[in-house]
């Protein structure tokens, strides 16, 4: 029998079985050039990076600690050549032969660097929030890409802060000297070469910090105690401290490491916030990663701030595992907080707003009494433990108290100081023409003090705290109208009540701000996502005042006090725009996005 030859396939089943493979390879391929404009966007924060990274040997805050690193570690030395010779031919000047030929390149250059970065983090985390990068794999490349971020800034050869030497002295004094930190200041010990690498102005300062943080720099300094007296005799007989060196490196690594914790937190916190939400989990996450501020003051200058992070977010850890927040859980993550405050004292707002709606949701006082009491208890009982080895009151308390309150000198980035100084100086002491440098001391390049700005700060002070105090007796109000439905959730509240109140402080109540402070905000409004207007606000604060403040530090007074005033309202205007966006909204249809940014992770 011979088989019969089968018919072909018609021409419009050929073409449907070709159709079939085609958009197989285009998904792929679609796949891939979104996660190249990623990466694309992760590379220009990275070349800002790289900027900085070199510009940080010029403008180092610590000369002796660049000095050995980079006499101690010729790799690093060799590429840092490099990337010198490659900078002056862009920007020539930059770095000749016997320096930059004036300081304004070089802090231009970093505002630069800074820009830069700014401009990749937006775009990164603008591609996956529309969709154009929200892919699968796109988590992956904001990790790696984070990671290349954190790697980089940690080997820096420079350090834009000194508070990382202030952390290893201090535990010099605790655990080497055995004396207590919060009485002895550092130049009580001439002797240990540490001291030369504080800057002056905290030479004579006990730590501020609490007793939590206190004890770990204890611990450290134990754990770290072989490396004291390390030392390295060049052939010209000039000895390096190495050992100093690895100290700031171990403190360094310790808060890369609290920053990955902190991305971990993270991710597992969005993704109990936003289970349905993968795009809005990203963004999220993207948001706060690649944060410049975030990075470069954590992975870079390794700041405390960054635990205190860690600890308010565990803190949110147990209102988020059931659906009706507990007592337990309430306690639980009200003595996290707490737990931040024993680092600095600022977080203890975020307490409030957890004691607050927790005492509505308590039917009774017997419980509302049991519960607070008992964890206030708690907490006040953890405080003590922490603080007995330093104990001796009150002049254990005195230094923490003076930060409080500020020091007399203690005035910088604060827009009402500014308004303080133009009060002062336009109708109180009006000179025509402007006294010189050489007859007062600039604050700025067109403000000035005057025997009666002390008094002028003091009202100024007064005023914004009592604006402040009214400010908290609202926000408590409304979580506790809030509270009192009890089928609704409460982490969203307390979460904006918590950055509304950080932005407050920072903005309107410390009369000396470094841009480290937005930390808190931020990891707060993170959890709150992208596309909420208080969450951009804060975004805004993280991109503005890390130029803005690194141009007053190294211009000093010749700054105009205007970029401060740029600083702390230029970010409100994103309500402004917004409600302007959702007029224009309002008179036209939209086409759907998902309707052409395929594949995706949702529209959300």
């Amino acid at each position: 029998m011979i088989a019969t030859r089968p018919a072909e396939l018609p021409d419009d089943q050929r073409r449907a079985g070709v159709s079939k493979a085609h958009p197989r390879w285009a998904g792929i391929v679609s796949v891939v050039l979104r996660l190249l404009l990623l990466a694309l966007a992760g590379v220009v924060v990275q070349i800002g990076w790289v900027m900085v990274w070199t510009l940080s040997y010029r403008l180092t805050h610590g000369n002796d600690f660049t000095y050995v690193y980079l006499v101690t570690q010729s790799v690093v030395w060799d590429h840092l050549r490099d990337l010198l010779a490659l900078a002056n031919t862009l920007a020539p000047g930059l770095e000749g032969p016997d320096g930059p030929v004036s300081l304004e390149i070089v802090v231009n250059s970093l505002v630069l660097a800074f820009v830069v970065t700014s401009v990749g983090y937006v775009a990164g985390v603008v591609l996956v929030d529309v969709g154009i990068s929200a892919v699968r794999g796109a988590l992956a490349v904001v990790v790696l890409f984070e990671l290349l971020f954190q790697v980089t800034l940690f080997l820096s050869p420079g350090l834009f802060t000194t508070d990382i030497f202030s952390y290893v002295m201090y535990g010099h004094i605790s655990a080497v000297y055995n004396l207590n930190p919060y009485i002895y200041p550092p130049n009580y010990f001439p002797g240990n070469p540490m001291l030369n690498w504080i800057h002056p102005i905290w030479w004579d300062q006990p730590s501020v910090y609490g007793p939590l943080w206190t004890n770990l720099a204890w611990v450290l300094a134990h754990l770290m105690d072989p490396l004291n007296g390390l030392t390295v005799t060049l052939d010209d007989g000039e000895v390096l401290q190495v050992g100093l060196m690895d100290q700031v490196f171990v403190y360094k690594l310790a808060m890369n490491v609290v920053q990955l914790i902190n991305l971990a937190l993270l991710w597992w916190l969005l993704g109990r916030l936003m289970p349905q939400r993968p795009r809005a989990r990203l963004t999220a996450f993207t948001m706060f990663a690649w944060n410049p501020l975030m990075l470069f003051d954590t992975a870079g200058n390794a700041h405390n701030d960054a635990l205190m992070v860690t600890l308010l977010l565990l803190g949110v850890v147990p209102l988020t595992l059931q659906r009706r927040v507990t007592n337990v859980g309430w306690a639980v993550g009200t003595f996290f907080v707490g737990l931040s405050a024993l680092i600095k004292y600022t977080t203890c707002i975020v307490g409030l707003f957890y004691v607050v709606p927790w005492v509505r949701r308590l039917a009774t006082w017997p419980s509302r009494i049991g519960w607070i009491g008992g964890t206030g208890l708690v907490i006040a009982a953890t405080a003590a433990i922490l603080f007995v080895p330093w104990w001796d009151y009150p002049r254990s308390l005195q230094p923490i108290l003076t930060a409080a309150d500020g020091k007399s000198w203690q005035f910088s980035n604060s827009a009402p100081d500014v308004f303080a100084l133009e009060f002062d100086n336009k109708f109180l002491n009006k000179s025509t023409p402007a006294p010189s440098p050489d007859e007062v001391a600039y604050s700025y390049a067109e403000l000035y003090t005057t025997p009666t700005l002390p008094t002028v700060r003091i009202w100024t002070k007064w005023i914004t705290r009592g604006i402040f105090a009214l400010y908290l007796i609202w926000e408590c109000i409304r979580l506790w109208r809030i509270a009192g439905d009890r089928r609704r959730s409460l982490i969203e509240p307390i979460l904006e009540a918590s950055v509304r109140a950080f932005a407050v402080l920072i903005v309107l109540v410390l009369p000396w701000v470094l841009e480290w402070y937005w930390f808190w905000p931020l990891a707060l409004a993170t959890l709150l996502g992208w596309r909420r207007q208080l969450s951009l606000v804060i975004v805004g604060y993280t991109l503005t005042s890390l130029p803005i403040f690194y141009v007053h530090h190294y211009w000093n007074w010749h700054m105009p006090s205007m970029l401060v005033l740029v600083y702390a309202f230029a970010p409100l205007a994103v309500p402004v725009i917004g409600w302007l966006w959702r007029l224009l909204r309002r008179a036209r249809p939209q086409v759907p996005v998902n309707a052409r940014l395929r594949p995706g992770l949702g529209l959300e």
